[in-house]
């Protein structure tokens, strides 16, 4: 074993398991301490559980002149599991590390300040920042922010965590695909752990507001205003291009708007004190880079467990991310008031089930609407069509002299001046000049994993064990999937109806079809121009040809679009995003089976998405009943198995650190 070569080391080394590796490597470096055994692989991997752990590393991997190797290079996953660390040799730690790929922290009222990471996360300054931005991979941050004295120095200095997530919006291009934001809920749990002072009453509950928690005080906040924050986050150039796996978790808390609306203009202080006379600070009043591009356009997964998201936000979280295919809401606001969900055999659920699969027909028609509308105040500028005079409606019959419809056949539209005109193909039974359709997308989503909730009269009175549990609710279950089955077919029929009829249209050359870009497309184009948003329609590009009857018209709209107008910003161009429709095959529903979206063997469209009610406390062997006043009405259901091929498989596999 003394002479074998460095490789049959590593080769042995990687035959064992993972928990195996180190103890291994240890005793062979000191049973043979002059073979050439792989000692960087006792440093790839670094997990701290204990505060006294980070000085004898620091000093370990700490360049020096005289040594010929550098461990800080060997380090490439870094986790750090401990609540009460010195922040300031972390910091010092982690700007040694160049070729992390992963990273873990754990942030509590002991260890770190929003300062701490603002400066660790603030590639473009000076100072203790990461050096692994390029090659990271996976970044996952855990704050844990309760305490047991009342304090108001945070409120006081506007002390928040937000420009943690404004320094990582501004980060250079990268290829990070996974990112994981969470809170965790005020719990016996939480408030037991090392870091974490404050022990919360036995009757606490996750839908509880946070002012009503603990002793009497309230407890700090993690971040002030995450509309202000998240919208440019995940726009950044950082993470838009490679965004597949977010979890966003913050008890109680209502993301739907920070994910479906734009950045604002101006992010604010984020709550900071401003000073009877004084300027406010220009630190975090930046032009928001992106703020005219959709979020996450490769967005696979999500995580918004213990969020406060209702059901009615479900199908505009689904519009707003065109590749969605895994979905946990564990603990959230999905169907939890009282009985609701169970009335009339669980035919919300099917309701549920019907806005997700037409989730794509309501975006449609959202933008055909402000399309069509900005078509029309371009024309009226350019004296094509008179405005539309707002008539005041008056009392009593309609009479002939108020007749809407006129007998008369309209003067066509001259050519302008410069060339032919810039209509398309016209709607002969129509006075529109242009009339302009959207395809409605197909619905991605193929799995949906939240928490159960069951009203009062379904609980037994002696709670069942583990084992019994899909017996108990097996009648309740089989009524919600049922009806989640009849409700996503009913959605499909509508979809593929209203296809057809765009599909009938088109062929008749009444109007012309746009759809939306995919996002491969949408990222090939945001990357050949940075002037615009808006993708080159399929008449316009070389990678795919088109029929002669659409060719002499194909560049219409980009015109009527853009125009000679400099006020006309891609921003406000509706045409963002969407693509001409020039094949008929792009009007086809596949229904029967497909890979899934994510690479995954699956089911297309029309197999229903697979529910599960596991929840995020599985382990929990029975039915809570929470006793609170405002949880009345509801139970909890903790314990049931999981779904074949649930949603929590996959953020098994995505979460290194543990946190379902």
């Amino acid at each position: 074993m003394r002479f074998l070569p460095s490789e049959i080391y590593e080769e042995i080394i990687n035959q064992l398991k993972e928990s195996d590796v180190r103890p291994t490597l240890l005793s062979l470096t000191r049973a043979i301490p002059h073979s050439p055994v792989p000692r960087h692989q006792l440093f790839q991997k670094i997990h701290i559980t204990k505060p006294s752990q980070l000085g004898p590393l620091y000093e370990r991997i700490r360049p020096r002149e005289q040594d010929t190797e550098q461990p800080c290079n060997w380090i490439q996953v870094f986790s750090l599991e401990t609540w009460t660390a010195d922040a300031e040799i972390v910091l010092d730690l982690l700007t040694l590390l160049p070729n992390l790929h992963t990273l873990t922290i754990w942030i509590g009222p002991k260890n770190f300040v929003p300062e701490h990471l603002e400066e660790l996360f603030s590639v473009d300054q000076k100072g203790r920042c990461l050096k692994c931005v390029g090659n990271l991979r996976y970044l996952s941050l855990r704050f844990r922010p309760y305490v047991q004295k009342a304090t108001y120095q945070q409120f006081l200095s506007g002390s928040y965590f937000d420009p943690t997530l404004d320094a990582l919006s501004r980060w250079p291009v990268g290829r990070l695909p996974t990112l994981s934001i969470v809170q965790d809920p005020l719990t016996m749990d939480s408030g037991t752990s090392e870091g974490s002072e404050v022990s919360p009453p036995a009757t606490f509950s996750l839908g509880l507001p946070q002012r009503t928690l603990a002793a009497g005080f309230a407890q700090p906040l993690v971040f002030f205003q995450l509309e202000a924050a998240l919208p440019g986050l995940l726009r950044a150039p950082y993470l838009r291009t490679t965004l597949k796996h977010l979890r966003l978790r913050f008890p109680s808390r209502n993301l739907t708007r920070s994910l479906t609306l734009a950045p604002l203009p101006h992010p604010p202080s984020y709550g900071a004190s401003i000073p009877v006379g004084s300027k406010p600070s220009k630190k975090y009043l930046r032009r928001v880079v992106n703020a005219h591009l959709s979020p996450a356009p490769c967005l696979t997964f999500l995580d918004l467990s213990t969020c406060l998201i209702p059901e009615a936000s479900l199908p505009q979280i689904l519009a707003y991310y065109p590749s969605l295919t895994h979905i946990i809401l564990d603990d959230c606001s999905i169907l939890r008031n009282g009985d609701i969900a169970f009335r009339d055999n669980s035919h919300e659920w099917g309701s549920l089930s019907l806005s997700c699969a037409v989730a794509g027909l309501n975006k449609a028609k959202e933008k055909e609407k402000k399309l069509n509308a900005w078509i029309d105040a371009l024309q009226v500028r350019e004296g094509k069509k008179e405005p539309k005079k707002e008539t005041k409606r008056t009392r009593g019959r309609k009479g002939l002299a108020t007749a809407t419809l006129s007998l008369r056949k309209e003067d066509p539209v001259a050519p302008g001046p410069s060339g032919p005109s810039r209509r398309g193909p016209t709607n002969t039974n129509s006075n529109d000049p242009e009339r302009i359709r959207v395809l409605p997308p197909l619905p991605t989503l193929r799995y949906l994993s939240t928490t159960l909730y069951i009203p009062h009269s379904l609980v037994p009175e002696d709670p069942p064990g583990p084992d019994l549990l899909s017996v108990t609710y097996g009648p309740l279950l089989e009524n919600i999937n049922r009806e989640w089955e009849r409700g996503w077919a009913e959605g499909l029929t509508k979809l593929v109806k209203a296809r057809e009829r765009l599909r009938t249209s088109w062929r008749n050359k009444l109007v012309r079809i746009m759809r939306f870009a995919t996002p491969e497309e949408e990222l090939a184009s945001a990357s050949t121009s940075s002037q615009t948003s808006r993708p080159r329609s399929r008449a316009e590009s070389a990678s795919r040809s088109h029929s002669p009857a659409n060719s002499e018209s194909s560049s219409s709209l980009s015109e009527i679009a853009v125009g000679d107008d400099p006020e006309v910003q891609a921003s406000d161009d509706p045409l963002a995003g969407l693509v001409e429709v020039v094949d008929g095959s792009e009007f086809d529903v596949d229904l029967g089976e497909a890979d899934g979206a994510t690479g995954t063997s699956g089911s297309g469209i029309g197999k229903t998405p697979v529910l599960c009610f596991a929840g995020i406390s599985s382990a929990t062997s029975s039915a809570e009943l929470p006793t609170t006043e405002s949880n009345t009405g509801r139970v909890a259901v903790r314990g049931l198995p999981h779904a074949p091929d649930c949603a929590h498989e996959l953020g098994r596999r995505v979460w290194v650190d543990g946190i379902l």
